[in-house]
């Protein structure tokens, strides 16, 4: 179920949003537990900071932020299996869509995405897109995510890179638009090509 809130916006830093599948991965970290630290993609100038992972009265969760560059967005749609998330706009306009249906979510607004469905967000504004995101509960996102910038998806992706990497972190984030059956097949054939041919970033 989705549902669309409003609240107030916070001072953030400038960087929000999963940009899944971007990037030739520049990363930097800081901090003693090692956040914040960020990770950019040069070709296209997206990124994500994730501030903190931590738990509360909810249980266990990531907060992250990101940003997109005007005419960019976070990559083919996608799904978290077990995982709620929440996009909250801080500056620009947001084109999400959500199992199919569009939505525009404006600074101050919020969307609440369930597990397994199917999303992506796009910005198609004139400024810089920041979004923040929580995932609840974590997984392992945020070794996937990088491991997927490692692997160069965006710019010029080395699919079996990253079907390895879809493949061994299948229960935090998967394509969406494929049956998972068949999915999952493909992705196991294209995986032990990748370390067969030593191009995985797993190995």
């Amino acid at each position: 179920m989705l549902r669309i809130i409003c609240v107030v916006p916070t001072r953030m830093d400038s960087r929000s949003d999963e940009h899944l599948l971007t990037g030739s991965g520049r990363s930097t970290r800081t901090g003693p537990d090692g956040y914040p630290n960020t990770i950019e993609d040069p070709s296209t100038g997206a990124s994500i900071t994730f501030i903190e992972r931590s738990v509360d009265e909810q249980g266990e969760y990531l907060l992250m932020d990101g940003v997109l560059p005007p005419g960019t967005d976070s990559g083919p749609t996608r799904l978290h299996p077990q995982s709620e998330v929440r996009s909250e706009v801080i500056t620009g306009r947001a084109e999400m869509t959500v199992r199919g249906e569009r939505h525009t979510l404006l600074a101050g607004e919020a969307l609440t995405i369930a597990p397994g469905a199917a999303h992506s967000i796009r910005n198609d504004g004139a400024e810089n897109l920041v979004v923040r995101t929580t995932l609840r509960p974590p997984g392992e996102f945020e070794t996937a995510i990088r491991a997927l910038y490692e692997a160069g998806a965006g710019g010029q992706p080395d699919l079996f890179a990253v079907a390895a990497v879809l493949s061994h972190y299948r229960a935090d984030v998967r394509l969406a638009g494929l049956p998972w059956v068949i999915q999952r097949l493909l992705l196991r054939v294209f995986a032990g090509l990748a370390t067969m041919l030593g191009r995985s970033p797993l190995s």
